[in-house]
């Protein structure tokens, strides 16, 4: 078991990991908001401080419809690592889509137009504020519906 100040998760509920961070299934403390959180592992650390503060920063600017929110940035108890906390997307990622077996053959194509619709929608706010990706791939590519 982990926490920050406001959030609580189990190691065992891993959403993701990537060669930087592992994110994770949380719930706030108080009102049991399901949340995800992203721990950054002892790689991340090799980049300059202001580097990842000044994407942190970033971050909490962006607002949008087709980009996760980030609500807070804050540290565990024990070792003091950041941790992003973000809305938790419960319909897993793109890759997870793509990779039952009902999508063996790909999306039908009016599921995909509006994946890409969504996409370019997220990447285009991004772009109209300065920012570049670099990792656009099905796994990063979250899901909020029902």
């Amino acid at each position: 078991m982990q926490s920050t100040a406001n959030y609580l998760w189990h190691t065992d509920d891993l959403l993701g990991q990537g060669a930087t961070a592992s994110v994770y299934k949380a719930r706030n403390k108080k009102s049991g908001e399901l949340v995800a959180v992203k721990v950054f592992n002892t790689t991340s650390y090799l980049r300059p401080r202001e580097v990842q503060v000044r994407e942190f920063e970033v971050l909490r600017k962006l607002n949008h419809q087709n980009i996760v929110k980030l609500f807070a940035v804050e540290e565990t108890g024990g070792s003091r690592q950041k941790v992003l906390v973000m809305e938790y997307c419960s319909s897993g990622s793109l890759l997870s889509v793509l990779e039952s077996p009902e999508n063996a053959f790909g999306l039908p194509e009016d599921e995909f137009l509006v994946v890409l619709r969504c996409v370019v929608a997220g990447m285009n706010h991004l772009r109209e504020n300065g920012i570049v990706h670099r990792d656009i791939k099905p796994g990063n590519i979250m899901r909020l519906v029902g």
